[in-house]
């Protein structure tokens, strides 16, 4: 599991500044004598993310940490377990400001936007198309950037191959230009794995606070070309937390207003199997 793979680095501790664990394998290592490249590319929003993903991602969510504690705790709760969320303090001796986390090829690999953002480092790190990958604990590694990348080796190198040029993900339609503080996009072609067991071409849900938080969340859920069972889940969802259910030609759509204190709960069953 992931989280028994990180366990030896929190038992550790977080600040990768101090405590240099030498992975194991083949991979040479050097001294940060070199200046390695720094990660630079926006991270405003889930558009901006698929463009740094490898062209074979599946899922992949954006999320604003700094938006609202109640959407950050509901979508913890909701979403593919992220070590960022769960232990991003453990991870960098400041706050993730925003985070975003991608599938593709049966792995995954994590973005974090971070102030202020680390530009050097004294210990060992492992180049990789002239970008330094820091080594944390015997599994994962970073490169520091904005945002900075964070994943098993294996998983952070193809990001890099797509910053640096490769084909980024495709198959994403439903995202439009509108920003919002947490966003997840999904294809079908994921399997059982993707939200509602993915039962439909492509999905895109976009969570914003509302001005006041006492006002709850505003949400919106597409689905294209999804499976009956999916129009009958999504329509249940909807009348069950009084929200717009509308379709129009292969799309559904559910929209409206969710209490602050029924936002885990839509999305769970939004999210869930």
């Amino acid at each position: 599991m992931v989280l028994s793979a990180f366990a030896s680095f929190v038992m550790m501790g977080g600040n990768q500044n101090e405590n240099v664990v030498v992975p194991s394998g083949s991979d040479s290592l050097q001294t940060f004598g070199v200046q390695g490249r720094l990660v630079e590319w926006d991270f405003e929003g889930l558009k901006d993310v698929l463009q740094m993903s490898p062209e074979s991602t599946v899922m992949a969510y954006w999320i604003n940490l700094s938006a609202s504690q109640n959407l950050t705790d509901a979508a913890t709760a909701a979403l593919p377990q992220s070590l960022g969320l769960s232990y991003g303090s453990q991870i960098y001796s400041t706050k993730i400001e925003k985070l975003a986390h991608v599938n593709f090829n049966g792995t995954w690999a994590e973005f974090h936007e971070i102030q202020p953002y680390l530009i050097g480092y004294n210990g060992l790190v492992i180049p990789y198309q002239d970008y330094m990958m820091i080594p944390v604990g015997t599994d994962y590694a970073v490169v520091y950037g904005r945002p900075s990348l964070f994943g098993t080796q294996g998983s952070v190198r193809p990001v890099i191959d797509v910053i640096t040029g490769g084909l980024s993900a495709e198959g994403f339609t439903l995202i439009d230009d509108e920003q919002a503080d947490l966003q997840v996009a999904a294809l079908g072609s994921g399997g059982m794995g993707m939200p509602l067991s993915g039962g439909y071409k492509e999905f895109y849900l976009g969570v914003n606070a509302a001005k006041s938080q006492d006002q709850g969340f505003y949400l919106l859920a597409r689905y294209l070309q999804p499976q009956a069972s999916i129009g009958s889940k999504a329509g249940e969802i909807a009348a069950k937390n009084n929200l717009s259910y509308s379709t129009k030609g292969s799309e559904i759509e559910i929209s409206g207003l969710v209490a602050r204190e029924n936002l885990q709960n839509v999305l769970m069953a939004l999210l869930g199997p």
